[in-house]
C-alpha cells in the first residue's frame, strides 16, 4: 500500500514473507529521502534499506503532463517507509 500526503510518501509492505524489488508507484518528479524506516536496526529490524540512500524518480513519457514520474522501491516484508520529496536546494 502507498499514498502520498503534501510531500510525504507512506509505503507498507503487509506481506509476512515476500519482499518485493523495483516496486513502483507514481508521484511527483523529483528526489525522495527515508524519514522513516521501519526495517531500521535502531528500531529491532533488520535494516535491509540504505536510509542514506537518494531515491531519484524515472520519467515515463505517458505520466508527463500530470508532473508524475515512476518512484521504484525495494520493500522487505513486514515494513513501513516514509519518504519526504527533497527541496530544490537539496534539504
Amino acid at each position: 500500500m502507498a499514498f502520498g500526503r503534501d510531500d510525504l510518501v507512506f509505503v507498507f509492505n503487509f506481506n509476512p514473507s515476500k519482499s518485493f524489488t523495483d516496486y513502483g508507484f507514481l508521484v511527483p518528479a523529483g528526489k525522495y529521502l527515508i524519514q522513516l524506516n521501519s526495517d531500521s536496526s535502531e528500531f529491532g529490524g533488520f535494516g535491509r534499506v540504505d536510509d542514506s540512500q537518494e531515491h531519484f524518480t524515472i520519467h515515463d513519457k505517458l505520466y508527463e503532463k500530470h508532473g508524475k514520474e515512476w518512484l521504484k522501491l525495494y520493500l522487505p516484508s513486514r515494513t513501513a517507509l516514509v519518504l519526504k520529496k527533497s527541496d530544490s536546494d537539496g534539504k
